[in-house]
C-alpha cells in the first residue's frame, strides 16, 4: 500500500477535464458507492466531493440534455 495522498483524479486526462464533466464524474462515482444511502445521503456525499475537488455546480440553464 502507498503512502502517498491522491490529490488528483488518477484517470487519465481527469486534470483537463472540464468542470461539467468533472461534475458529471462526480455524480457517477456518489452513484455508484453510495446509491443505498438515499437521494438526501447522495446529495450530502456529492457536496462534499465538490468541495474537496474545486468542482463548482451548474447553473440550471447550463445542464446539457
Amino acid at each position: 500500500m502507498s503512502d502517498h495522498e491522491q490529490t488528483e483524479p488518477i484517470m487519465d486526462g481527469a486534470t483537463e477535464a472540464t468542470n461539467h464533466e468533472k461534475l458529471r464524474g462526480l455524480i457517477e462515482q456518489v452513484d455508484h458507492d453510495h446509491r443505498d444511502e438515499g437521494a438526501g445521503a447522495m446529495a450530502d456525499h456529492l457536496r462534499d466531493r465538490m468541495a474537496e475537488t474545486g468542482v463548482e455546480d451548474e447553473e440550471a440553464g447550463d445542464v446539457e440534455d
